[in-house]
């Protein structure tokens, strides 16, 4: 069990197994976080959803910071 048992955690900027967000999430999940993932526009929402099944994740949610 690890540090973040129990925390609930939203991971933004995740596009690739390679980015930043990719190895925070990584480290997250190995201490036992539950995660949840946004992406920018529908056109990214299947390539996060596939990444997120890496973390055994289905919570995805909109979220375009450039857009009030």
């Amino acid at each position: 069990m690890g540090f973040l048992a129990g925390k609930r955690i939203l991971i933004t900027g995740l596009l690739s197994n390679r980015s930043i967000a990719y190895g925070i999430a990584k480290a997250m999940h190995r201490e036992g976080a539950q995660l949840a993932f946004t992406y920018v526009n529908d056109r990214f929402q299947d390539r996060v959803a596939k990444l997120a099944a890496d973390f055994d994740s289905t919570m995805l949610f909109p979220c375009d910071v450039q857009d009030d």
